[in-house]
């Protein structure tokens, strides 16, 4: 089968982590053909549009985010419009919540993952041509076809409406919503990294690494902090994907970690780590203002100048 991923970001400096996390765990497969094309906000949907097209996929994958979500649905309806039969997936945070009214709205849209897709996507796959199937993967929210009656069954009275709103009404009535809940991860430390797969993007301005997933707060405008624990990368595994980071050319790292210093000792390692590498590299972190006990304070008066670039604040 061939999936299309639809790399659809605000600037051309960014480019979608999700593609080679997600890839990285499945770039083994020989029966999975991959392809890739990138487009930005500013650029014309018909562009985009053309250039799925001319690869006539099996499946169209892709990360809908605030600032993207609305162009990325008119690329995808008119996808759907010049090949039907390409099923598309998308996940994100935007499906956060329960996504029955945006699936039935949305019927270009077959499916969407809700949650942590490296696990659950890679099962996604083994099944992504047989719906009957797709209850079997956690996170995994969409429609299902059911025998249902017909629309008039049940009425005392007819309805007298034109045939085609019939046929419209009682299709809808015939798709069951299924909600496969939230994917988690369950080991993220064993996963394989975004940069082992050929798709990752080196040639950006700058690179993103995830240290740690979750966040202790659970701050109602954000959707990092679900419950869920937070799960760390050793400092071992962090030196080596920074080697290879840096083999690369890259000096600026962005890290994903939603409130680097939550844990004092760990921030302290991790910026001792950093250390390591200057001047070569440069490190952007989000930290907690209020989470700066003295001895986080003092290692931070100590890093060498331009290593670091803070925010802090509410995120």
């Amino acid at each position: 089968m061939k999936i299309l991923w639809l790399d659809l970001n605000c600037s051309y400096a960014h480019s979608s982590l999700a593609l080679p996390a997600l890839h990285a765990q499945v770039m083994h497969r020989t029966d999975v053909e991959w392809e890739v094309v990138r487009t930005t906000t500013g650029e014309a949907v018909g562009t985009a549009v053309d250039a799925v097209y001319a690869h006539r996929p099996d499946v169209v994958a892709a990360t809908a985010w605030l600032f993207t979500h609305e162009q990325l649905l008119h690329i995808i309806a008119r996808v759907k419009a010049l090949l039907p039969q390409t099923v598309v997936i998308l996940g994100g945070p935007e499906f956060l919540g329960n996504n029955e009214a945006y699936l039935r709205h949305h019927t270009e849209v077959n499916c969407v993952l809700r949650g942590e897709g490296e696990e659950s996507f890679a099962r996604w796959l083994d099944v992504w041509d047989n719906p009957a199937e797709w209850g079997s993967v956690k996170g995994l929210c969409y429609l299902e076809s059911s025998e249902c009656s017909p629309l008039n069954a049940h009425l005392s009275e007819p309805l007298t409406l034109h045939p085609e709103v019939i046929c419209q009404l009682s299709t809808a009535n015939c798709q069951l919503y299924h909600d496969g809940g939230i994917a988690r991860v369950e080991n993220f430390a064993s996963l394989a990294a975004p940069e082992e797969s050929p798709l990752f993007v080196w040639s950006k301005p700058f690179v993103q690494l995830e240290t740690t997933r979750g966040c202790f707060n659970t701050c109602a405008f954000c959707v990092s902090g679900m419950g869920d624990p937070v799960r760390s990368l050793s400092i071992d595994t962090i030196r080596k994907r920074l080697d290879r980071i840096r083999e690369q050319g890259i000096r600026d790292v962005r890290v994903l970690d939603r409130t680097f210093n939550h844990h004092p000792q760990r921030a302290i390692a991790l910026m001792q780590l950093f250390a390591e590498y200057h001047p070569h590299m440069r490190f952007h972190l989000e930290m907690h203002p209020a989470l700066l006990p003295q001895s986080v304070r003092d290692v931070l008066a100590s890093m060498p100048g331009g290593l670091l670039h803070l925010e802090a604040g509410i995120q």
